[in-house]
């Protein structure tokens, strides 16, 4: 009986050992997921979105890049006078859309709002 009683209890003992293990595995496999996902976030930010979406669009990936080759890149560009001016004028046009779409979008009643006023001014008008 005792041997038995022996056997049991190092049956036990051994199935904590594994159950610990697998815990702390699982506790080690979250820690390295987490790592990835901050390494991966500290590369996007290093990165830039603009130039991450520009790479992605040339090439169809991503890849690891550092910031002196982004700083060559758009120093190689901005170097010409030409791709200068047709970046202001790009920029010009995008605040431009940009600004159009957040007046419509502000505060749709205001246009309705106008055009109210303007029916009540044209119908004075005609009396």
């Amino acid at each position: 009986m005792k041997e038995l009683e022996k056997v049991m209890e190092q049956l036990e003992k051994e199935n904590n050992k594994i159950e610990k293990a697998q815990n702390r595995e699982k506790q080690l496999n979250q820690k390295i997921n987490k790592l990835k996902r901050s390494a991966e976030t500290q590369r996007k930010i290093r990165k830039g979105g603009v130039f991450e979406a520009f790479e992605r669009e040339i090439t169809g990936r991503q890849e690891d890049t550092n910031n002196d080759l982004i700083y060559a890149f758009l120093d190689y560009v901005l170097s010409d006078n030409r791709n200068r001016e047709k970046l202001k004028e790009l920029t010009a046009i995008h605040l431009k859309d940009r600004e159009t779409n957040m007046g419509e979008t502000k505060n749709p009643d205001d246009e309705n709002d106008s055009i109210d006023s303007q029916k009540v001014k044209n119908s004075d008008e005609d009396m």
